[in-house]
């Protein structure tokens, strides 16, 4: 049986993170060549430590699951662009190294010094639900004593650049078109038991499968894939009550159950 999630630590960003961000938590010359979906997670990441009362590392009793619906939509098009004007033997190793998903996660584990168990989940929209199956997974099997659970998306340029050509282009993929999009990231530290900074728990995540594809849940911002998820827990988390999260997409369903933490 999988366990309850215990949340000590809870940070959401919409948009992007600043120099000025980040300056209380890293030198931030280090992040020069970062790509800037990497430092928007890595922002929510040493909130969510911070509000944990974690130090980064070195550790070897924390794990790190990533949710990436789409990756490094920006990083990609610049490598596809590189094969197209150089050839593949010029093509950028930079922009490949970048775009491929497990980059965020080394970037993740190299700047705050996690050493456990580390996963990627790239499911599209199922991605963050994934993650955290991922989280029970680790804890259950006693892998480590918690996880940094971390949602990274970018926005896609040439997707944005077309959308505001015909808006209706990708329906029903793309929600709310019509608006500026923008990146997304969150992160949470989990248990399976609670700590001295548990703010909430989490009953019971489930991920099911559905044919319906015509009753999909309609996202707050106009993001791509998994992003809505962290948006939509953080809309809960927000309001300091018990709840019930459902959310659809296109052949899954997320249901969380959860509630604010009252120690005993």
């Amino acid at each position: 049986m999988l366990p309850k999630l215990y949340i000590n630590g809870f940070s959401c960003l919409r948009g992007d993170a600043t120099s000025e961000d980040l300056a209380p938590f890293v030198e931030v010359r280090k992040l020069r060549r970062a790509e800037q979906i990497s430092k928007n997670v890595l922002l929510c990441a040493f909130r969510a430590l911070e509000q944990a009362k974690l130090k980064d590392g070195p550790r070897a009793d924390l794990a790190i699951s990533l949710a990436m619906g789409a990756g490094a939509l920006e990083s990609t098009l610049k490598f596809m662009d590189s094969i197209i004007e150089d050839g593949d033997e010029l093509s950028s190793p930079t922009a490949f190294a970048s775009s491929v998903h497990n980059s965020t996660a080394l970037f993740l584990s190299m700047f705050l010094g996690i050493h456990g168990p580390c996963v990627v989940t790239g499911q599209l929209d199922a991605s963050f639900a994934g993650a955290l199956l991922t989280a029970q997974q680790f804890l259950a099997k006693g892998m480590c004593q918690q996880v940094l659970v971390t949602l990274a998306e970018d926005v896609n340029p040439l997707l944005t650049e077309q959308l505001q050509k015909d808006s209706s282009l990708f329906d029903p993929f793309i929600y709310q078109p019509q608006s500026p999009a923008k990146r997304v990231a969150g992160a949470l530290i989990c248990s399976a038991k609670p700590t001295p900074t548990t703010q909430f728990v989490l009953d019971s995540v489930q991920l099911l499968c559905t044919d319906d594809i015509s009753s999909q849940s309609q996202p707050q911002l106009p993001v791509r894939s998994c992003a809505h998820s962290v948006l939509l827990l953080d809309k809960y988390l927000q309001q300091n009550a018990p709840f019930t999260m459902h959310e659809q997409f296109a052949g899954t369903i997320l249901n969380i159950e959860g509630k604010p933490y009252v120690l005993a």
